[in-house]
């Protein structure tokens, strides 16, 4: 390929001008700084800092409101064998920490029964009152070692645990506020 050279161009011949205007350089104006910030972006800020404290917050509330029913189901799952009255007591502790004590102190039996299956969604009352009705009949008897009575003993202890297991999932902690 052959190189296209630009004519040769001469330049002007220097004419004093009277009128010539004088120019000067240009100049381009210095950067746009990013500070300071639009408010829109500080008030953006400030309402993502304070969503965040306010989830954190919500979170260690509620996990420290399930503190207590974590503990009870972690002790039930490690303790497979409790007897019918460490189950209670167990269920009793866990509902003396969200309900009112003055009122729990003084149930046992059927009375605790019933409050226990009262404290649950409707759904769920007659799976937990089927589970631990034997076991809240049988809390206060005596049982002769027959080993027929044994096996139904053992029965009833395991079903109690599953009553519990079912009560500590779905009734705690409360929908209702504490009074």
């Amino acid at each position: 390929m052959q190189q296209v050279s630009a004519p040769a161009t001469q330049p002007p011949p220097s004419i004093p001008q009277t009128n010539a205007l004088v120019l000067k350089d240009i100049h381009v104006p210095e950067p746009i700084s990013n500070l300071p910030v639009a408010y829109g972006w500080w008030i953006l800020v400030v309402l993502i800092v304070l969503i965040i404290i306010f989830t954190i917050r919500k979170i260690r509330k509620t996990a420290k409101r399930n503190q207590v029913k974590k503990q009870a189901l972690a002790q039930l799952k490690n303790n497979t064998e409790m007897t019918t009255s460490d189950t209670i007591a167990l269920l009793k502790w866990a509902a003396m920490h969200y309900f009112s004590r003055n009122e729990l102190a003084k149930l046992f039996g059927n009375s605790l029964q019933t409050f226990l299956t009262s404290q649950l969604p409707i759904k769920h009352q007659k799976n937990f009152t089927t589970l631990s009705e034997q076991a809240f009949l049988n809390q206060y008897h005596a049982f002769p070692k027959e080993n027929n009575n044994i096996d139904e003993h053992a029965k009833t202890d395991e079903n109690l645990h599953q009553a519990a297991v079912h009560w500590l999932t779905y009734a705690l902690p409360p929908k209702k506020p504490r009074s």
